[in-house]
């Protein structure tokens, strides 16, 4: 069912709202079951259009399309926010209901990440940080990971909190993920 509203907003809406070449609609498809199925990343657009075999303007005429209808998430740093014809500094699929509806083998890590970024913008601001996974409202600082994930990477800096998979109870800056699906 999932893959049809895909199918029904890449084949019907987008060819309304936009003058699109079946071949780009094809390329969007493709676009996203390829950002489905690998861990979260700075996206280098080269490569990705170099794999599609689009140019780089028609992949981010693709990118922003396939963020301005829901299906992909944008995510850069609060500076590059204000440029509007920069690349962002990481991609996600825009659920992870999606994620799994686009690929047999959706990569966990990227679940865990876009399942706490699809709940986090339902009522907050979202950045992309230099260190960790997120930056919530311009001050806290998430890193989300498995039961087995270390708060060293984030232990120096104030307000940074661990959302970890497989925990049942919070503790100290550790958050249950499940906890994030009660701010939607």
């Amino acid at each position: 069912m999932l893959r049809q509203t895909v199918n029904q907003v890449l084949d019907v809406d987008w060819p309304k709202t936009e003058n699109v070449e079946p071949q780009t609609i094809r390329h969007a498809r493709e676009m996203l079951s390829i950002l489905a199925s690998t861990p979260p990343q700075t996206p280098n657009v080269t490569a990705l259009c170099r794999e599609l075999d689009v140019d780089r303007k028609q992949g981010i005429r693709i990118l922003g399309a396939l963020a301005r209808s829901g299906l992909l998430k944008l995510l850069s740093t609060s500076a590059k926010k204000l440029k509007t014809l920069s690349t962002p500094d990481k991609l996600y699929c825009g659920d992870p209901n999606l994620m799994c509806a686009m690929t047999p083998k959706p990569d966990k890590g990227t679940l865990r990440e876009t399942f706490v970024l699809s709940q986090l913008e339902a009522v907050a601001s979202v950045d992309y940080p230099p260190q960790g996974d997120f930056l919530v409202n311009g001050r806290y600082l998430l890193e989300v990971g498995g039961a087995g994930k270390k708060y060293r990477q984030i232990a120096d800096i104030p307000d940074s909190f661990l959302a970890v998979d497989d925990l049942e109870i919070g503790r100290g800056n550790r958050i249950p993920i499940w906890l994030f699906g009660f701010l939607y």
